[in-house]
């Protein structure tokens, strides 16, 4: 490396086109490189990490994610429209086989799986220069082999999660030749998986080492590329530390042989200590660029809280009462024309004579006036989420590092130095921290009603007295499972709409929380999507191999890692009378 400059490929990033000038003056393009830089790996590395889809999250696929109501947000109750019977395409909500019912579009029609391979493309760039050098350049090149080999296996994961075999071991070659690298088998999903944990651990292990070997201009270059955690290695270690952790306690379920010393072995490795999120280098437009909030701006109207978390944040009447109510409750939500928080609820023969008898509400996310005078249901705060400019990308709080060492230390996965309990009230005392952190970074409508989208921050008191307060529900919860319950709800609030997908792969793991019955007419159905369905191109680019994991592809078939006791339990309550 020769210089200490900046380099970057993402001059054609999606959404990035109001930002070129920024862009520009603050980055080289690799494909304009002088004669003094050779070296395009930093930016290849810098276009990675920040590529929509992987750890940004994208405008197109959140749009329909949001839009129908009908997505994996819907079935897994973490944002919903305001249904009733005027949407009658939710008459079809029960069926999971035709496609009428479960809307899986999102992931299987917008290119996710095949943007998956292509945006790991620069993992083979960088995999095929590194091999090629020798002695300085070699080592200084391999810290970003290292960290773009995670961004495969970290996305990889992902890829399982959603369609359960996917192709690995003969995809991601680089220049190799043949057509089992152009056309790759599928492979079975729990062989991926525990190939992924091995080179986590791997990647643990070696990344000290080979960053220390790294001399000290390539070091000022990384620092420089690094957009995630500006050169902090050891970030880089805690956060894959934590992947293969949250792996491994997946694997637990089905192979805890394997899992529980991979467990114990990962808890005596460094895991984050602190938020690790980052801002990207422009501010976020919500109405018009690239990222997940323009989505969830445009589907206003699909970002109504249901119930199954806003009875988790308001246990009092419907008005936020300090001390009865969670201190989350008003920076996750708004309040509606009452002056207080209401959920919609799945019950949609009582939800629409609501409806009709004229509680209304504002559909967009422009107009705070209107939106506080006519909705009669609570959506997520606007100033939180629909239009924070500064929302960061979101790669692991503390707050979910406490929740997995909460059903550690439940199960008897491992020692991690503490009872379930107090990782519990660990978790809602750094939750509730991150969300008045993220609702400050706002903007939106400062100076004119802050009281409601910008609420003081809770005394240290207040925050311990909450967390003590749910430790003793989850200590009075009288069984494994009970717990659990507890648990998960506690995960639904923490990560809500942030992680979507996190939250469907652990409600389909673990079948927590319990869900409301969707309720249409006369008809009460408790419908359970397993996993998505695979692209169509891949029927037509890729027959072969695919016709040997045709039987998979269905909304109903579960992803591995469901436990087997789990199979086939359906995460409903009986009815709506629910704790």
């Amino acid at each position: 490396m020769k210089k200490s400059y900046l380099y970057i490929a993402l001059m054609a990033f999606t959404g990035l086109t109001a930002c070129k000038k920024d862009v520009e003056s603050r980055f080289y393009d690799p494909d304009k490189l002088n004669a003094n830089v050779t070296d395009v790996i930093p930016g290849l590395f810098t276009q990675l990490i920040t590529n929509n889809k992987i750890f940004v999250q994208d405008y197109g696929e959140w749009y329909y994610l949001m839009n129908p109501g009908t997505g994996i947000t819907g079935y897994e109750q973490v944002a919903q429209r305001y249904v009733s019977y005027r949407y009658d395409w939710f008459s079809s909500y029960n069926d999971l086989v035709s496609g009428n019912g479960f809307d899986d579009t999102p992931i299987s029609q917008q290119s996710f799986f095949e943007n998956s391979y292509t945006k790991l493309k620069n993992y083979e760039v960088i995999k095929d220069s590194v091999d090629l050098r020798s002695g300085q350049l070699k080592a200084d090149g391999d810290v970003y082999l290292k960290l773009a080999t995670f961004v495969k296996l970290y996305q990889c994961g992902k890829l399982v999660d959603f369609f359960n075999s996917i192709p690995y071991f003969d995809a991601f070659q680089g220049v190799k030749g043949g057509t089992e690298h152009l056309f790759p088998k599928y492979d079975d999903a729990k062989q991926v998986y525990v190939s992924i944990i091995k080179d986590l651990g791997t990647l643990v292990n070696d990344l000290p080492n080979a960053y220390n070997q790294m001399s000290d201009p390539a070091k000022t270059i990384f620092r420089q590329q690094d957009y995630a955690f500006k050169g902090d290695i050891n970030k880089w270690i805690a956060f894959i530390n934590f992947t293969r952790l949250k792996l491994l306690v997946r694997m637990a379920g089905v192979d805890e042989t394997f899992a529980k010393p991979l467990i114990q072995e990962a808890l005596g490795k460094p895991l984050p200590a602190a938020d690790l999120n980052w801002a990207m280098w422009y501010k976020i437009d919500v109405l018009g660029g690239g990222t997940w909030q323009r989505g969830l701006y445009e589907n206003t109207y699909a970002s109504f809280i249901p119930n199954i978390i806003m009875k988790r944040l308001n246990y009092g009447d419907s008005t936020y009462q300090p001390g009865i109510d969670d201190p989350r409750l008003p920076v996750l939500a708004m309040p509606t024309k009452y002056k207080d928080y209401r959920g919609v609820s799945a019950n949609i023969e009582e939800q629409t004579a609501l409806y009709n008898s004229g509680q209304k509400y504002y559909a967009y996310a422009d107009n705070i006036k209107l939106s506080l005078e006519r909705n009669a249901k609570s959506t997520y705060n606007h100033a939180t989420f629909h239009r924070n400019e500064n929302m960061p990308v979101y790669m692991v709080s503390q707050g979910e590092v406490d929740l997995l060492l909460a059903e550690i230390a439940l199960k008897n996965l491992g020692n991690t130095g503490k009872a379930a309990e107090e990782h519990i009230k660990d978790e809602v005392v750094h939750s509730i921290n991150f969300w008045y952190t993220i609702n400050q970074l706002s903007t939106y409508e400062r100076g004119t009603i802050d009281s409601l989208l910008y609420p003081n921050r809770p005394t240290g008191a207040v925050i311990d007295a909450w967390g003590e307060k749910i430790k003793a529900q989850f200590l009075a919860a009288a069984t494994l499972d009970d717990k659990m319950e507890i648990l998960m709800q506690q995960k639904y609030i923490h990560l809500n709409l942030l992680q979507p997908y996190e939250l469907w792969a652990e409600l389909r793991r673990t079948r927590h929380p319990k869900l409301e019955p969707f309720t249409w007419h006369s008809s009460v159905w408790k419908p359970m999507p397993e996993r998505v369905h695979y692209p169509t191109i891949e029927l037509t680019n890729n027959p072969d191999n695919f016709s040997k994991v045709a039987g998979e592809n269905n909304t109903t078939s579960p992803i591995f890692w469901v436990p087997a006791d789990k199979r086939g339990v359906l995460p409903y309550w009986d009815n709506y009378n629910y704790q």
